[in-house]
C-alpha cells in the first residue's frame, strides 16, 4: 500500500512538473542586449525610461539590477467591430554590467474588457477581460512574434537606433501598445465603436 501511494505521489508530482514546464515553454523569448560602453546604471536608467513609455507599470530593484515591466500588446489579428484581444506579459530585465537579459513571463491572452456580444463571434464562453493561458498554436506563434518585436524595440532604444523594427505605439484610451500603425488604427476603431454602441 505504501509503495502504491509513493508511486502515485511520484506520478502526480511528475505530471505537475510536466504541466508547469509545458506552460512555461509556450512563449520562449529570451534575449540578451549588450550596450557597448554603457555602465549598469546607464542601462538600468534607459530600461526604466523605455518601461515608463511603453509598459503599463513596472517595478525596479536597482541594487539587484532588475526591472519587471508589465505590459499589454494588441493581438496581431485585425478586429472587425470590437476592441481586439491582447497579449498580457511581464518583461523581466536582468541587468549585469552593460548587458540586459530580457525574459518574458506570465504571458496570457486577454479577451476585450468591453465588446458588443451580439455582433461578434467571441461566443458565450468568453468573459470580458478574462485572462487565459496561450494554448492554440496560432496564439503562441502570435505572442512569440509580438514579444520578439517588443524586445527588438527595446534593443533599438538601448542602442539609440531607429527604424530597425519600427515603433511601438501606445493607445491613449487604454494604454495598450501596438507594433504597427495600422494595428493601432484598428484598435482605435474598436474604442470608437464602443462609444457609439453605448
Amino acid at each position: 500500500m505504501k509503495r502504491l501511494i509513493s508511486t502515485l505521489g511520484m506520478f502526480i508530482a511528475s505530471f505537475a512538473f510536466l504541466a508547469i514546464t509545458a506552460h512555461a515553454e509556450t512563449v520562449a523569448i529570451n534575449k540578451t542586449i549588450e550596450v557597448p560602453g554603457a555602465t549598469k546604471e546607464q542601462v538600468l536608467n534607459k530600461v526604466r525610461e523605455w518601461s515608463s513609455r511603453y509598459a503599463q507599470g513596472y517595478n525596479v530593484d536597482s541594487k539587484a539590477g532588475i526591472i519587471v515591466a508589465n505590459g499589454e500588446i494588441t493581438y496581431p489579428d485585425p478586429p472587425v467591430d470590437r476592441i481586439q484581444f491582447t497579449i498580457v506579459y511581464n518583461m523581466k530585465n536582468t541587468i549585469e554590467g552593460n548587458k540586459d537579459t530580457v525574459t518574458f513571463e506570465g504571458v496570457m491572452l486577454k479577451s476585450p474588457a468591453e465588446y458588443v456580444p451580439a455582433s461578434t463571434s467571441m461566443g458565450p464562453a468568453t468573459i470580458g477581460g478574462e485572462l487565459k493561458p496561450l494554448k492554440a498554436k496560432r496564439d503562441i506563434v502570435a505572442a512569440n512574434n509580438v514579444l520578439t518585436y517588443t524586445a527588438d524595440n527595446l534593443k533599438d532604444y538601448l542602442l539609440g537606433k531607429t527604424g530597425t523594427v519600427g515603433p511601438l505605439m501606445r493607445c491613449p484610451e487604454c494604454g495598450v501598445t501596438s507594433p504597427t500603425g495600422p494595428t493601432m488604427k484598428e484598435h482605435m476603431k474598436g474604442h470608437e465603436h464602443m462609444k457609439r454602441a453605448y
